[in-house]
């Protein structure tokens, strides 16, 4: 159990769980438990970084890159939402095998962040990016702890990303929801939810954290009040999307039109909160469903399938689908207010790429 492991994980070297707690295991085959698993990933580096420093004194004393991560790790996860901190965990865990003990904080130069990414993520522009970043809060931490003057993440270019443009048409909804309300056992199981997640992602352009962490608290005859997670820190905005017949409908049908006194608005079959990645898998088995049911329909007819209906659809166009569409209808301001930004060149980042000028052609002259 404490040799090399067989498959990959999230957690740090020689840590490893066993009977609901975190255990370490030293180089002579010794568990030292650090903490129960209930207590959060945060409090596992909390403590293994406590134990590292009363372990190895000396070892610590040397600003090597690892110290740095679990220093990091130690003041600042814990301040992250839940899934970002699990993604930061995997990402830190992956950066700990490139720049491990030898590498010290101030040895390490723009090129070898350049080189860590063109090595690992030269073909995947996104992953790049996201690594860059997190590589720039190491170390503009090491900063501010007087460990180096300059952040070597900072002078490296990041990678071009293409701009996403899909968009997500009438049909392609209209076929998404079809597909959910098909289930043979739609009234009786968490597809109802899984639908108005859809619903509501599209009526209210809000985001998919939001929209799952959505209470009956939060719903009232006025409308639904919702304080976007991205910007509580930085605009802080509040929005209270106006109730109408068709978002009554939607609320209605989270849970069979009664409307609960407390709890999650989007939930499971048997009441509890919808996670992300469960919801993230209903809506790509409705995508999948949706696009069987049409090829089917294709094939009976001899017809053949457009490759690109129903295909590369992710949860998020249905708020970039939600935006353009206010905008075609309202306006920009309209598309703005909806969508919480501060800025209208924000909207613009969802709604331009997916906007189809219509335009008029030049008339022929007509021969007299």
């Amino acid at each position: 159990m404490s040799g090399r492991r067989k498959k990959s994980s999230h957690l740090p070297a020689r840590v490893y769980e066993k009977h609901g707690s975190w255990w370490f295991v030293d180089r002579d085959h010794k568990w030292h438990k650090l903490c129960r698993n209930a207590e959060g990933i945060a409090r596992l580096y909390e403590c293994l970084a406590a134990f590292t420093r009363a372990a190895d004194a000396s070892a610590r004393a040397v600003n090597t890159m690892p110290a740095l991560i679990d220093d990091w790790m130690q003041k600042e996860l814990a301040k992250l939402a839940p899934r970002t901190q699990q993604n930061y965990v995997k990402m830190l865990t992956f950066i700990r095998t490139e720049f491990d003990s030898q590498w010290h904080i101030e040895d390490v130069r723009p090129v070898d962040v350049a080189r860590f990414l063109d090595k690992h993520f030269y073909d995947k522009p996104n992953t790049s990016n996201k690594h860059k970043a997190l590589l720039s809060l190491l170390f503009a931490h090491a900063i501010r702890k007087g460990l180096r003057d300059l952040n070597p993440a900072r002078e490296v270019r990041g990678a071009r990303e293409k701009k996403r443009d899909r968009y997500i048409t009438d049909e392609e909804l209209a076929a998404i929801r079809a597909a959910v309300m098909a289930r043979a056992d739609y009234k009786t199981s968490s597809a109802r939810s899984v639908l108005c997640l859809v619903d509501l992602a599209y009526q209210t352009a809000q985001r998919i954290g939001d929209l799952l962490a959505l209470n009956w608290q939060d719903v009232s005859d006025e409308g639904i009040s919702f304080h976007p997670s991205k910007t509580v820190n930085s605009s802080g905005v509040r929005l209270l999307v106006e109730m109408t017949a068709d978002l009554r409908l939607t609320i209605d049908t989270a849970r069979g039109g009664k409307v609960m006194g407390i709890g999650p608005v989007i939930c499971t079959h048997k009441g509890g909160r919808f996670t992300y990645i469960g919801a993230y898998s209903g809506w790509r088995r409705a995508c999948q469903r949706a696009r069987k049911v049409y090829e089917e329909d294709c094939c009976s007819r001899g017809v053949v399938p457009d490759p690109m209906f129903l295909i590369g659809l992710h949860f998020h166009d249905l708020r970039a689908k939600a935006l353009t569409d206010q905008k075609r209808l309202y306006g920009a301001d309209a598309a703005q207010a909806l969508a919480g930004h501060t800025t209208a060149q924000m909207t613009a980042h969802y709604t331009k790429a997916r906007e189809v000028e219509r335009v008029r052609p030049v008339p022929m002259k007509q021969a007299s």
